[in-house]
């Protein structure tokens, strides 16, 4: 009887687990119908959850935090972490998990108090993996997939007193939208120059709900637009190409926005210091800036400038902690004053460009909150507004048929929201266009 409990018991367990994750919803020409997710093995499920009781919670991926370190914030031992993330190796690298990513952790008790009994991670909307530990104590991984209903939403407006960034959350949209548009222009746009109270921008991303409506995850951009200062107007789509593990930002023509280097390795910050000779804060006498810097709050997340290798993670006289990323054998790039760096982060590491790899701070010869940024080629430092780096790369001729069918079913989307829009207006200033 006691066995059979048990069994019982693991079997519950199991279905909190994979309930959700192994049924796929449909809907076709007005019906919906249920799918049993293929290959969904749900003996082995509800035989590898263990047994007891459990406790469960669900948590979101923070900027700059890897599965592991989320899994031991939300109270699992690090030696059962490690043996979870490592049955994951077959249906996912625990490296594409990203930020606003849910995990669904489930404890239980053990001998010396909780351990991991699993977890399932939603890792993009129409795909999930759930962990469970069998009552052999090995943990074992099953992807499953699901069809959810998928809408693109509009934006548009100017940007108020408070940035692009701040701008776009108060239209409703979330931070992950929010910072993809403030990474998307970073490459080309000078923020300081280019953008100012009154400049029109539009972003459109995706919100991906299940039958009942409820939003599973949004965020994703698909096109982003802003008409700067200037006059200059610039228009991208995100696509991800054939064959590539991820997407990326694309002018109309198939360009890659993505450049070298980053203009600007921060999101929602203000330059507050040129670069040249100037009348040192601290010190008190001339001195050469040998860079730019940005004010922001502590804590606001600072992205790799470029793909690269990190050569230094430390203490550096006047620069407090500072990280250094050597690009390639000619360009480099520093980042100083921070108030920590990113979990895990040490020499040696490689960083692809937009991955958080530190945090705003006030430390070293500093008088105020901000980073300060150097680009470096062959080891001397040159302004980083006035750089002229290599650009992205266009798309081969062979991608470009499917690129171009993309661009015309957003452009298609695009003109039909912007027939049917409403303008109002936010309390900040920021103007907002809605459909």
């Amino acid at each position: 009887m006691r066995h059979t409990t048990n069994r019982r018991a693991a079997f519950n367990l199991a279905l909190k687990l994979s309930l959700g994750c192994a049924i796929g919803f449909i809907a076709s020409a007005g019906n919906i119908h249920t799918a049993i997710a293929q290959n969904a093995n749900l003996e082995h499920m509800a035989f590898a959850a263990g047994t007891g009781q459990s406790d469960r919670q669900t948590i979101s991926i923070r900027a700059g935090e890897t599965l592991e370190q989320a899994l031991i914030r939300a109270g699992a031992m690090r030696d059962d972490v490690a043996s979870a993330v490592r049955s994951l190796a077959r249906s996912l690298d625990p490296r594409d998990v990203r930020r606003d990513d849910k995990v669904t952790v489930f404890m239980q008790p053990g001998a010396n108090g909780n351990r991991l009994a699993g977890f399932n991670l939603a890792s993009g909307a129409e795909r999930s993996v759930t962990v469970t530990r069998g009552i052999d104590n090995v943990f074992r991984a099953r992807e499953m997939t699901t069809n959810m209903q998928r809408k693109t939403l509009r934006i548009a407006g100017v940007i108020g007193q408070n940035g692009l960034v701040n701008a776009v959350r108060e239209l409703g949209a979330p931070d992950r939208a929010a910072d993809s548009i403030a990474q998307a222009f970073a490459y080309d746009v000078d923020f300081e120059r280019e953008v100012a109270p009154g400049t029109e921008f539009e972003l459109m991303y995706d919100r991906v709900s299940d039958l009942r409506g409820q939003v599973v995850r949004e965020g994703e951009p698909v096109f982003a637009r802003m008409t700067t200062a200037g006059g200059r107007t610039i228009q991208l789509y995100r696509f991800q190409a054939p064959g590539s593990a991820s997407s990326d930002w694309f002018d109309a023509a198939g360009r890659s926005a993505r450049k070298f280097l980053m203009r600007t390795p921060i999101n929602g910050a203000r330059l507050t210091s040129g670069y040249g000779s100037r009348v040192h804060p601290v010190l008190g006498y001339t001195k050469m800036h040998e860079g730019i810097d940005f004010g922001a709050p502590i804590g606001t997340p600072i992205l790799a400038a470029g793909d690269g290798v990190v050569t230094r993670a430390s203490v550096m006289g006047g620069y407090g902690n500072v990280v250094d990323i050597a690009h390639d054998s000619t360009w480099s790039t520093r980042y100083g004053h921070i108030s920590r760096f990113a979990p895990g982060l040490r020499p040696g590491d490689r960083v692809k460009q937009g991955d958080v790899i530190a945090f705003v701070g006030n430390t070293g010869r500093s008088t105020g909150p901000h980073l300060h940024y150097e680009v470096r080629r062959n080891g001397q430092a040159i302004n980083p507004l006035g750089v002229g780096v290599p650009t992205g790369q266009a798309l081969p001729a062979d991608q470009m048929a499917r690129f171009n069918a993309f661009r015309a079913r957003i452009d298609s989307m695009r003109r039909d929201a912007i027939g049917s829009t409403s303008i109002a207006q936010t309390g900040s200033g920021t103007t907002r266009i809605t459909n």
